[in-house]
């Protein structure tokens, strides 16, 4: 692939990325001014949510790079 078309995909998953996250915390700023929470707990469940996210993109990033290393699976 062009970079060019590396940069464009990049771009574009980057925008849905993006959108996708400024959603998530719309939704939860709507939620909690219905619930109402102390700050410690907010921070805790933000924490426990960015722990869960690292993690599986570690677990993706560690499957593509086993993809890549074991090759196609022909026999």
């Amino acid at each position: 692939m062009r970079p060019v078309h590396l940069i464009g995909l990049f771009l574009w998953r980057g925008g849905i990325l993006l959108a996708a996250v400024a959603a998530a915390i719309e939704a939860m700023r709507l939620l909690l001014m219905f619930v109402d929470l102390p700050p410690e707990l907010e921070l805790g469940i933000a924490f426990v949510l960015a722990g869960l996210a690292l993690v599986l993109v570690s677990l993706v990033l560690e499957r593509l790079r086993d993809l890549r290393s074991e090759g196609p699976l022909r026999e």
